[in-house]
């Protein structure tokens, strides 16, 4: 079957929602609401009358407002806090007071159409929070979709200076992040632990993929600012029906924010921070609204700075220095929203991102079974310095137009991806000076000092073109079908060299230039059948196929042909290609608008491709995951509680593995299956008084479920016996937080947050069949390990002061483990960040 490539579709909205009881309103108690943004207004009468309310954060955030002080019923009070806005308050059919632009939620609008109006989240954190979503590319509350979905504020992350995804992992059920690639990244226990293979969770901003597809084309990720983001969604199980390849495991889709086109407003902030036994880091950022055409065409520019604060010393003889781990990274971003005319919205932007990083991040350790001691202390490194510098550009263009039975969406995204790295890999291939095992030395006569660099130079062009038609979510019998292409240009340029101690290059060990190019096209479409107000079943499919073809160039140096073989400069072209079916069935019953539970059953897979020249030109197959799970959310005693909670089982089969050629080179192959099976539990607890308390559980059982043969072919194949866990993700994980929000006379509030997060045992990896490998055939067990994080954030509405505290307890937990499947005799350790303490000041205007 052959279809044609159509374009995308993109909508990633939400919104925060607290019910306020239609026979409350009538009632009268005292509030002091001082000026300030519209949101700080909303927020204290959230606090003060304890009864929630809708809004679009980002156009309420930017707006001011009067305040309030006095006796009044609350109808009278929001009133009052709008008086001056481009707003007003409408009871919608659920109970729930919106906030919406006059005219766009006046007599006649739906419900259905209101919510589809309020496009924008604010933190799933806050007293009463519920949020609108777009998992399933359609505007639902969080507690009615039939999936298991964690949304987390741009604005609280940034707050709590929590701004790489690593960061606020641990905050969110099921997700694991061992490193700053892709192929670190594991949600529900699937993933192999296979460096350099194809991604097995899929990440998009604003419905956009921007990784990519193949391993082949780069493990990195734009780990976006997320000054720049509304939201981040998590999206727990396979998503391969509506978001197509590589979300085996979940999906991450990021949310920006948009423009408001009714008032002018901005932000400006500066923060420092000081982390013990290291240096200073700093931050800013700035942002600017302008409504260049009321009503009809807004724009907003935001830029930011971070130099992240540094704490590893050096202790080579030769590049001694300390704290050398540096990290900055900058960007900015401007957006453009055109109304021409009520039905049609049109979304621009165009992000740019740079991130520079210089002197290693990994502490020498003693080996396994000991306790990973470090040999120099916590914060010492040996190494030769290296660098790596990495440029994202995305743009995107989307296109909404309303139609009498539905809603037409187009999405356009062109993006460029860049990482250039330098990095000392001396421990890792120790027979380039040495004699190991009758390999080597290459260079006999290197000065002491000589090092082995590895230079990766990466860069990924890619486009992605869909489009969706979606019916009235609201009627009977609702639809969703659309079309999704995307092509790709990736090229990756690998070299190892011989350095002697100035850095001068002793010999070109082996180079591998490799042009690659990859093109999808893909169908998809669900139906919903509502049976009765409380039962309805959603189903659906997606049919895609990929075409993949690369030719690995091998410049081989005189010194290693023995070992690499001769070069090869016009290597043959490798193609490879697949099709794949991925399909979804959600039964749910609602016992009330507030209650539901849910069955789903999905399915998710991850393309093939081919291998290198030197593997014969052997190509691997797609591996496949299917899903079964039943799920409970909603909420309970009287809305102060929020519960999402999934029981789940994943098969998993024809698992992509590693591989090692008898040369060293790293192949992809299939072999064996695994399941993982678990328990999620998140909830909000709403005590009243200011205080609320939050937290998630997980228990995942992810482990093979065949064992692996040790070789094929002259390969080395990892192994491992039935029932060996899943590197990665621990057995159990868990976080708790709680909040305290105090108003302070009739300006000023102030919010106390602390957070724990606990990280249970897990493995790093699944070893190789390699003979240094089989020398050490422990599994790299890694020690559970706890975090505390603490936050005290003073404001008025104009001014914010944040004063954070991360890792208050200064635990050394190990964040990921290696010793390079033991071609490296010494074990190398990442270790949670020493504790960090910062302030952060902004001003909204």
């Amino acid at each position: 079957m052959r279809i044609n490539g159509l374009g995308a579709f993109a909508a990633g909205v939400c919104m925060m929602a607290l019910v306020v009881p239609a026979q409350a309103q009538v009632q009268e108690q005292t509030y002091n609401i001082p000026a300030g943004t519209l949101r700080s207004a909303l927020d204290a009468f959230g606090r003060q009358s304890g009864k929630p309310i809708i809004y679009k954060v980002d156009e309420v955030q930017e707006n001011r407002s009067r305040g309030f002080r006095g006796t009044a019923t609350s109808q009278a009070a929001l009133d009052a806090i709008l008086a001056g806005t481009p707003f007003t308050a409408r009871i919608v059919g659920s109970g729930a007071v919106a906030i919406v632009k006059v005219g766009n939620g006046g007599p006649g609008a739906s419900d259905g159409a209101l919510a589809d109006s309020l496009t924008e989240t604010a933190s799933s954190e806050r007293e009463g929070g519920e949020i609108v979503i777009t998992a399933q590319k359609r505007n639902e509350r969080l507690v009615d979709v039939p999936v298991p979905v964690t949304a987390l504020s741009g604005s609280n992350l940034i707050q709590q200076n929590l701004v790489r995804l690593a960061d606020y992992a641990r905050r969110v059920p099921g997700l694991t992040v061992a490193g700053n690639d892709l192929d670190a990244i594991s949600i529900r226990g699937i993933n192999a632990g296979s460096s350099g293979s194809n991604p097995t969770v899929a990440v998009t901003l604003d419905d956009l993929p921007v990784t990519g597809s193949i391993g082949l084309s780069g493990p990195f990720f734009p780990d976006i600012d997320p000054a720049n983001l509304s939201r981040v969604e998590v999206l727990r199980g396979p998503q391969g029906t509506l978001y197509g390849a590589s979300s085996l495991g979940g999906l991450i889709k990021l949310v920006s924010r948009t423009p408001d086109t009714t008032e002018f407003s901005g932000r400006v902030e500066l923060g420092g921070s000081d982390v013990l036994h290291g240096n200073q880091g700093w931050q800013a950022r700035a942002s600017i609204n302008i409504p260049v055409w009321q009503d009809r065409l807004g724009v907003r520019i935001s830029g930011f700075k971070r130099e992240d604060p540094r704490w590893l010393d050096n202790i080579n003889p030769i590049y001694a220095g300390k704290d050398v781990n540096k990290s900055s990274t900058e960007g900015w971003r401007a957006a453009l929203v055109f109304k021409p005319f009520d039905d049609l919205t049109i979304n621009a932007s165009y992000l740019r991102q740079t991130v520079k990083s210089s002197g290693g991040g990994t502490v020498q350790v003693t080996p396994y079974p000991t306790d990973y001691r470090p040999l120099n202390g916590y914060d010492a490194i040996d190494i030769v310095p290296g660098a790596a510098e990495s440029l994202t550009r995305i743009i995107s263009l989307r296109a909404e137009y309303e139609l009498p039975f539905g809603t037409l969406t187009s999405v356009s995204g062109w993006s460029k991806f860049a990482n250039n790295s330098n990095s000392d890999e001396t421990l890792n291939f120790p027979f380039v000076f040495s004699d190991i095992g009758g390999l080597g030395p290459l260079f006999p006569g290197a000065p002491a000092g000589s090092s082995v660099d590895l230079s990766n130079i990466l860069e990924n062009k890619k486009f992605s073109q869909e489009v969706r038609l979606a019916s009235d979510p609201e009627a009977r019998f609702s639809w969703l079908v659309g079309g999704f292409y995307t092509r790709e240009h990736p090229l990756l340029r690998q070299a190892l060299s011989a350095l002697d101690p100035s850095g001068g290059e002793l010999g070109l060990i082996v180079a591998f230039p490799v042009p690659q190019r990859f093109t999808e096209k893909a169908i998809f479409g669900s139906l919903t059948y509502k049976f009765n107000d409380h039962f309805d079943v959603q189903v659906g499919g997606r049919y895609s196929e990929n075409k993949q073809r690369f030719q690995q160039n091998q410049i081989t140096g005189d010194v290693a042909v023995g070992l690499f073989g001769p070069s090869s400069v016009n290597a043959p072209v490798f193609r490879a290609g697949d099709d794949s079916f991925t399909w979804l069935v959600t039964p749910r019953y609602r016992f009330n608008e507030d209650l539901m539970i849910y069955g789903r059953f999905a399915s998710g897979y991850r393309p093939g491709g081919a291998n290198t020249a030197a593997a014969a030109g052997a190509t691997f197959r797609p591996d496949r995951v299917n899903n079964y799970e039943l799920g409970l959310k909603g909420y309970l005693a009287d809305r102060k509680v929020t519960l999402d909670s999934s029981l789940f089982w994943i098969d998993w089969d024809d698992i992509q593995l590693a591989g090692q050629t008898a040369a060293g080179l790293n192949i992809l192959t299939n072999g064996g299956a695994a399941r993982s099976r678990g328990v999620e539990f998140s909830g909000e607890w709403r005590l009243g008084g200011g205080w609320s308390v939050n937290g998630n559980a997980t228990y995942t059982d992810a482990v093979l479920t065949e064992t692996i043969v040790p070789s094929s072919a002259g390969t080395y194949l990892v192994i491992g016996p039935k029932g060996t866990q899943l590197p990665l993700t621990p057995r159990f994980a868990s976080n708790l937080g709680v909040a305290k929000t105090v108003e302070l006379g009739d300006r000023w509030s102030v919010e106390l947050g602390a957070n724990w997060s606990h990280v249970g045992n897990r493995n790093s990896l699944l070893r190789l069949a390699t003979p240094a490998a089989a020398a050490r055939s422990d599994a790299l067990r890694v020690p559970a390990y706890d975090v505390v994080d603490m936050h005290v954030t003073l404001t008025d509405g104009d001014w914010e002061a944040t004063l954070f505290a991360r890792n208050v307890t200064n635990d050394r937990g190990i964040v990921s483990i290696s010793d390079s499947q033991g071609l490296s005799p010494a074990t190398s350790a990442t270790f949670v960040q020493p504790r960090t303490i910062g302030v952060i000041f902004a001003r909204n205007f």
